[in-house]
Formats: structure tokens, C-alpha cells, sequence
């Protein structure tokens, strides 16, 4: 585990950072103005702290800044302190409340994150156009997912005799640098969203970087599940590459 998680939660004003965070991401403009009493390069200060911890993302929009809570990190601090000793129903009402809570509010969804995986973009890259041989979430026991890895192509549940559901669709497919798709991703109501991979290699390891944007009908319930389930996902894709 990075010590320097740990030297990044020790300071109160960065906590408390984090806790602005989870509701949703925030420019680093309104972040300072949260904090009164501190200078605005002290904020910044501690918000490259947080960012070189891996607890917060930063994605650019134009000239704004905006700031993200990286839940991947926290979770696995909690799956490797904490979850040895606790009961599977402790475990998952702990996930929600104290690592998951990173949904926003008024009907969108806002996540991204970095995850270093310990082997070769290419090899990355062939685990992710396979998705649907490890995709971890299921509407029923026994379906099949599908990923045709080709602009145009579908993300796909298959039930059988015709049924199924639609994720989404590939609007943007580089090998083996970028794959988007766009699609209510599960999502029931009028939602539309777009989510994607971005892959980097460097000294033969690849900096994963994803984000799933949504607007429409997205509760807040909602968003946290979405929230924890690419946990799970990133968690799926690690096995899936062998790491």
C-alpha cells in the first residue's frame, strides 16, 4: 500500500477535501472558496498532495480545473486492512457509506479515475476488447455479455431467443490507446451517458484512466452504485490480465 495515502489523510484540511469531494467533482476555484481561511495556493498545495497520493484526479474543462475523488485507492486500503476482519454484510454496508458515497446529485453522474496495472498496454488492451469474457455485472445469472470491438459495435447482454439489453454503443475506438461507449450502461429511465478508457504505458506498466459521464434520471443511490461497480469492474479487469 502507498505510505502516501496514509501521509495524505493525516491532515485535517485534506480530509476534509475529500468529504467536499464525494459529493461530486468540484473546480479548484470552489474548492478554495470552501476554506475561508486558508490561501488559495495553501489549497492548491494540499490538492497536489491528495492528486500525487492517487485520492483525487484532476481533468481539465477549457480553462477550469476540475477535481475528482479517486475512490480506488480507498478501496483498496479498506480491502486490505479491513475487509479480512469484517462480516460479508459489514463489508458491503462499509463500501457504501464510507468509500462509495462519490456519487453526485440533481440527476448526473460524474466519476473518473487512474489505476495503475502492472503489465504492458497491449496485453491491457486485449483484456479490455474481451470485456465481455470477465464484465463482473450481470441483469441475470447465466447471460451473456458482448463487446463487439468495432466503431459502431454493441455492449450487450444476451438472455436468449432475441432478449437482452443494450449498454451502449462504441463511438470511438483507437487500439490500443481509447475506447469509448456510449449508452444508459443499465441505467433505467431517460438517461444518456458516455463512458471511457483511456491506456498509457510507461516502464512496461499502463495508467489506466477512465470516466463515466450521465445526465437524466440518475438518483443518488443510483450514482454510488455506479460509483462502486467500476471498483468492481477495474478489480475484474486486473484478473483478466493475469495481475
Amino acid at each position: 500500500m502507498n505510505d502516501g495515502i496514509w501521509r495524505a489523510l493525516a491532515d485535517p484540511t485534506r480530509r476534509a477535501l475529500l468529504d467536499l469531494l464525494r459529493d461530486g467533482p468540484a473546480t479548484t476555484g470552489t474548492l478554495a472558496a470552501a476554506f475561508p481561511d486558508v490561501t488559495r495556493f495553501a489549497v492548491m498545495k494540499h490538492l497536489g498532495v491528495l492528486t500525487g497520493a492517487g485520492l483525487v484526479v484532476v481533468r481539465r474543462r477549457g480553462r477550469e480545473r476540475w477535481n475528482h475523488l479517486n475512490a480506488v485507492p480507498l478501496r483498496q486500503a479498506y480491502e486490505r486492512w479491513m475487509a479480512p476482519y469484517a462480516e460479508k454484510a459489514a463489508v458491503t454496508s462499509l463500501r457504501l457509506k464510507d468509500f462509495v458515497e462519490g456519487g453526485t446529485m440533481n440527476g448526473t453522474l460524474d466519476v473518473a479515475n487512474d489505476v495503475t496495472i502492472e503489465a504492458p498496454r497491449e496485453r491491457v488492451w486485449d483484456a479490455v476488447t474481451r470485456m465481455g469474457d470477465w464484465w463482473p455485472h450481470r441483469f441475470r445469472d447465466g447471460s451473456t455479455v458482448v463487446l463487439e470491438p468495432v466503431v459502431g459495435g454493441r455492449f450487450y447482454e444476451e438472455w436468449g431467443e432475441g432478449t437482452g439489453a443494450l449498454y451502449g454503443t462504441v463511438v470511438r475506438l483507437e487500439a490500443p490507446v481509447h475506447l469509448s461507449v456510449s449508452g444508459p450502461m443499465g441505467m433505467r429511465g431517460a438517461v444518456v451517458g458516455i463512458w471511457s478508457f483511456d491506456l498509457a504505458e510507461a516502464d512496461g506498466r499502463t495508467v489506466l484512466s477512465y470516466t463515466h459521464r450521465a445526465f437524466g434520471d440518475v438518483s443518488e443511490e443510483t450514482a454510488q452504485g455506479y460509483t462502486s461497480g467500476w471498483g468492481e469492474v477495474l478489480e475484474a479487469l486486473r484478473a483478466a490480465v493475469g495481475v
